[in-house]
Formats: structure tokens, sequence, C-alpha cells
């Protein structure tokens, strides 16, 4: 049985080199793409927060601290898919995209519990390049001859991860992980002219990136044992730190055209992603019921790459919340239990579009969010997590959108290395 879930876990981990995130968003055209702030899909359920909740079954891919409470070894896999409606009032036009893809996996090891020493890895998407792009024009001073413009881009940045956790003294986890990004923006452009006059023209521009980072995260409980007040008990404060990436590549550009005239041109490319930090505050009470709040920020306005000037993109800031429920605590049929999940999150995205009165403003977004858990088995789980919200919520804003997401991970867990605890 232990060969057979390792071999699992080792397919995962292949399979999940394929995944990225899809959000469908025009506005994704910027830089490398619109960038996650998906941890997991329990955190989905509730407003994307759960920076500080510890626990086993839960694997944040964001605070590798939160690893200290894991008790099987556990494998998870994810599912996702998005649909964006948008509304471009300077062209007059609303257009849909949708996409579902495999949203990456992550395989842990708890070593020893006691010590809350866990070792995790995986790949989980980091920003989604997925937008499509159509309009026909007339040629200008030519009467009578149009054209039809169409650009689609696809890919963007997937992050692999290998990191562990310790739990030095009891309520305080410490843990670190290394990143590496890598991926491809692919922009295809095809322009059909309707006249024999005008050649048409196809090009392959893409942009291939990758760098390597790491983040230190920090998770404190275990209050009331320290200050003795009851309402402390069950509380957790954390944070995180992702240091910035530095990135380098290539850009390679391919165009054809009917005569035969087919060029292509490379040069290297670089490009920086800034740093990303944020804490989150957890409490869990006895009768079930959990609540948590996150705050993150990502100073974008100073990403760049060989396309994409510094000051392109603004900075980003997250806030959200939300709670989860464990219902039928006090039924013995582990098919009668289930986790239901609750939250909202506001953030400041990285995008920026033009208004009516011809400033270019900064796009806000406003989410709500639900989730519920089943169990599987002892150690599987279903998780869902929907969220349903609005990118553009300035009224002058001359573009919006309305976003729904889906998340499905499978969750299944088996017990290696944990030794029984001794009364």
């Amino acid at each position: 049985m232990m060969k057979k879930f390792a071999q699992s876990g080792l397919l995962l981990l292949i399979l999940s080199a394929t995944a990225l995130a899809q959000d469908a968003s025009p506005l994704s055209d910027r830089g490398a793409g619109a960038f996650s702030s998906f941890a997991g899909t329990r955190s989905a359920g509730m407003g994307n927060a759960g920076l500080a909740l510890i626990g086993d079954g839960y694997l944040n891919r964001l605070n590798p601290a939160t690893w200290i409470g894991l008790q099987n070894v556990q494998m998870t896999a994810t599912y996702d898919f998005a649909g964006v409606t948008s509304v471009d009032k300077s062209l007059n036009s609303t257009s849909y995209g949708a996409n579902g893809n495999f949203g990456g996996g992550i395989f842990a090891i708890p070593l020893d519990e006691s010590l809350g020493l866990s070792v995790a890895g995986g790949f989980t998407p980091m920003t989604s390049y997925s937008y499509g792009i159509n309009s026909t024009d007339s040629v200008a001073g030519v009467s009578g001859s149009s054209y039809v413009f169409d650009r689609k881009g696809s890919g963007g940045l997937g992050e692999a991860f290998l990191g562990g956790s310790f739990s030095p003294i009891t309520g305080i986890g410490i843990g670190a992980s290394f990143q590496y990004a890598f991926g491809r923006m692919q922009s295809i452009s095809n322009v059909t002219f309707d006249s024999t006059s005008f050649q048409s023209a196809y090009t392959d521009n893409s942009l291939y990136l990758r760098g390597a980072s790491g983040t230190v995260g920090l998770v404190l409980g275990g209050f009331d044992k320290w200050i003795h007040l009851s309402f402390l008990k069950g509380l957790t404060i954390a944070g995180y730190y992702r240091y910035p990436f530095n990135l380098s590549g290539a850009n390679q550009i391919n165009s054809i055209y009917p005569d035969g005239l087919d060029t292509t041109f490379s040069q290297n490319a670089s490009g920086y992603i800034p740093a990303e930090y944020g804490i989150g505050i957890a409490k869990v009470f006895d009768n079930g019921l959990a609540a948590m709040l996150d705050v993150r920020t990502e100073r974008l306005s100073q990403y760049y790459d060989s396309f994409t000037p510094a000051g392109t993109l603004k900075n980003v800031l997250f806030i959200g919340g939300g709670v989860e429920y464990l219902q039928g605590r006090s039924i013995r049929s582990l098919f009668a239990k289930r986790v239901l999940r609750a939250g909202l999150y506001y953030s400041k995205t990285q995008f920026v579009v033009p208004t009516t009165s011809g400033q270019p403003a900064q796009v806000d977004e406003l989410f709500a969010t639900a989730g519920i858990e089943l169990p599987l088995s002892y150690t599987a789980t279903l998780d869902v997590g929907v969220q349903y919200g609005f990118r553009g919520l300035e009224s002058d804003l001359l573009f919006h959108e309305r976003v729904f997401r889906l998340y499905v991970s499978f969750t299944m867990g088996e017990a290696w290395f944990i030794r029984p605890r001794l009364d």
C-alpha cells in the first residue's frame, strides 16, 4: 500500500508540472499574467484566508509553518475552472472566456508529529496568461478594404516548491520552502485582410522565464498556556515572507507570411517579481466553528520583464476572511460529518484601466466565497470551493468583469512514520 501511495504521489507531481492558473481575463495580457491568490481549496471557500490555520488535512501553499499540524502522509490534487464575463465600455463590447485545468498537486510527509517535523513538495499555479481579443477595422486610406485582427494569449508561470516545517516549542511553528518559477507566456497574433493587395500575417511571440526564490513562515499559538486566559484558547497568529524572483530566459518571435518569407527572432529575456508577505489570525472554537482573517500585499509596481517596464502594474493589497463549521461532530458515523465554509475577500489588483475622465485607475475586486468538505474515508476528503465576484467596482471605470471560479480537490492520506504517543 505504501509503495502504491508513493507511486501515486510521484505521478501527481509529474502531472502537476502542466498546471496553470486559469482566469481567462483580457487584463492578463500584461506582464506574466494575473497573479493568483489561491492558497488551497479549503482556503478558497473562506475568502482565500488561512495563513494561521493549523490542522491535519490542510496544505497551505503560502505559509509552510502551518504544516506542523500534519499527522498523515497526504497527497492533494486540484482541478480549477474559471469563467469571466468582461465588459469593455470603450469598445462597447462584451466577451466571455472560460478555462478549466488541472490546478496542481502537493505531496506531504510528516516525519515526527511531536516536533511538527514535516516535508512537502509540489507544483501550484502562479500566474494566468489567458485572453482573447478579436476586432475588425477598415484599412486607413483604402476605401472598401478591411482586416480582422485576432490576438490570443495562453500560458503563465507555474511554481514548483519543496520545503519543511518544525515546532521547536509547543505553540510555535516555523517553516521554509524553496520555490522555482518557470513558464511560457505565448501571444499569437493573426491579421487577415479581405483584399489581396495586402499580405496577411501570423506571429507567435513567446516569452520564457524562470527563476528561484524562497519563503519563510511563522505561526504562533498556545497563548492560553502562556497567559492563562480562556478566550485565548485556539487562537493562532501567523505570517510569511516570500523573497523576490530574479527571472531569466528568452524571447522568441516566429512570423509566418503567405509568400513563404517566414522569420524567426530570438533574444535573451529577464524579469523581476517583487517580494510578497502577509499576516493572518485564526480562532478555533470548542463548538466546531473556526474563523480567520488574512492581510497580504505584493509591490507589483516593481515588477518588470523584457516587455513590461516597472510601474506598468500596481501594488496589490488583499484582505480576506471566512469561517468554517464542522457539522455532525456528535454523530458517530463518519459520512454524516461535513465541513461548511463561507467568506469574503477584497483586493486592490495589479491592473489599471481607463476611466470616463480619461485618467487610468487601479482596478479593485470583491468576491463572495463558499465551500464544503466531504469525507470519503478516515484519511480521504473531497473539497469543493466556489467564488463569485466583481472586478472593477468604481462606476467610472470603462472596464468591468464578473468572475466565477470553481475549485475541486481530492486529498488522500496514509500513516507512515508517525510513532504512537506515550501517555
